[in-house]
């Protein structure tokens, strides 16, 4: 693993570090690319970007510290050498970004849950590098098994990104008006709590000291929110599924049974002869 890229003097590059940078460059790409598509301006666009970005950072480098205040304390340096002292919040970067772009968008008088549909395939660009930096760096080490530890942060950047393409092919779907606006962020919510939840439990316990039971919490909880807001958006298409499968199995059970009785009809048929008698009354 290689935690430190590159060490210039005195200063530390960090490999999680440049994947982060390296992914909001790409998602800044996604975001270009999206956004010629769409009724809005690029350079406004551009600018919630940078925004909710420095916001991201900014909240969960502040949460990370608050969650490890031991360490940390009220020492303003400690919050800002993160050379020194590294580490950001998941959860925090989640709520300081999202939250600053919905602020934002309210005050330049934007849809955001039709703007963060343009915005959500480089969500998860974004952090599908910053899990690559993580498993490059070795920062999430997973439990022995047999030969070898759980890549975590590997399986992590593989579901991430197949969301990233779900996320895509649901963007385009979306233009088409087939998906409600709004329900490509829900989907981030959904997939990026499951990932943590899930494979939360397969980290190293060495890996859990640098990780709070609160973070763990609010992604619990941000996951049931998008599972409720998903079971309630596709009530109607879930319920004709279960009708319809239901009547497959009816149809085919009922097919069965008069398959079964035709043949037992046609073999206690076939054992019985009929027999002739001849007419007497001539």
């Amino acid at each position: 693993m290689l935690p430190i890229f590159a060490q210039l003097g005195s200063l530390y590059l960090y490999t999680y570090g440049i994947f982060l940078m390296l992914g909001f460059f790409w998602a800044c790409f996604f975001i270009w690319k999206h956004i010629r598509i769409s009724k809005f301006e690029e350079e406004m666009t551009f600018d919630i970007a940078f925004m909710s970005f420095g916001a991201a950072l900014l909240v969960g480098r502040l949460l990370y510290g608050l969650l490890h205040f031991n360490e940390f304390g009220l020492n303003i340096l400690k919050y800002i050498l993160v050379n020194g002292y590294p580490g950001i919040s998941p959860i925090g970067m989640v709520i300081g970004g999202i939250g600053t772009m919905y602020i934002v968008c309210q005050q330049k008088k934007l849809k955001f849950d039709e703007f963060s549909d343009y915005i959500v395939p480089s969500l998860f660009i974004f952090t599908l590098s910053t899990e690559l930096g993580a498993f490059i760096a070795g920062v999430e080490p997973g439990i022995l098994w047999k030969w070898f530890r759980h890549p975590v942060a590997l399986y992590k950047a593989l579901v991430l990104g197949v969301g990233a393409l779900i996320s895509i092919r649901m963007f385009y779907n979306v233009r088409k008006e087939k998906i409600e606006k709004g329900a490509l962020l829900f989907f981030f919510f959904g997939l990026y709590s499951l990932t943590y939840v899930v494979f939360h439990y397969l980290k190293d316990k060495r890996a859990l000291l640098t990780e709070s039971p609160f973070e763990l919490w609010l992604f619990s909880i941000l996951l049931l929110t998008s599972c409720f807001y998903f079971v309630y958006y596709f009530r109607v298409l879930m319920i004709s599924s279960i009708r319809n499968f239901i009547n497959l199995k009816t149809n085919y059970v009922k097919q069965i049974v008069k398959n079964i009785s035709r043949k037992t009809k046609k073999h206690s048929g076939g054992g019985t002869e009929k027999v002739i008698t001849p007419d007497r009354s001539s």
